[in-house]
């Protein structure tokens, strides 16, 4: 399936009511959509980038981690630009195709502020407690999904 086609089976599927351990509110067409691998900048008031996000492959886990349904994971690398930045990594939910949602479980290592210039790597952890089996990050403000990971080669390539 070609990514322009996942784009549009994104915001089709967020404009449904979430279902499930969802606590945010309907969720709405996604801002920005970009293949797992690729990052996605948040700009700050003046149109400088102030953060990016790049989320890395929605996988099933084996790791140790306390959950209640199937557990998945997704690397994550954040990068601050120029400024001292708080992550919002509470923010990061995996979404099911359906529109479930399944907030993140924990995330070591990641949260807390990132420094100018600093940047971070780790996991992102989702306890998928559902049947709907999740296959995309966002990042949602609690109103609406305004950053979308899907798997798929960047738009106009393929991954090497």
């Amino acid at each position: 399936m070609n990514i322009k086609r996942l784009a549009g089976a994104v915001a089709a599927t967020v404009l449904m009511l979430s279902v499930g351990t969802t606590t945010a509110g309907p969720a709405s067409a996604v801002d920005n959509i970009k293949p797992f691998g690729e990052q996605i900048r948040i700009l700050d008031n003046t149109g400088a980038p102030e953060i990016g996000y790049t989320v890395m492959d929605l996988r099933p886990s084996s790791d140790p981690m306390p959950h209640k349904g199937q557990l998945y994971e997704a690397m994550l690398t954040i990068q601050a630009f120029g400024v001292q930045v708080d992550p919002k990594i509470r923010r990061f939910n995996a979404r099911a195709q359906n529109s479930t949602l399944y907030p993140l479980l924990q995330a070591p290592g990641l949260e807390g502020m990132l420094a100018p210039g600093g940047s971070a790597t780790g996991k992102l952890y989702f306890d998928a407690v559902g049947p709907d089996v999740p296959f995309s990050v966002v990042y949602n403000d609690g109103m609406r999904d305004i950053l979308a990971w899907i798997p798929g080669p960047p738009e106009g390539g393929t991954r090497p």
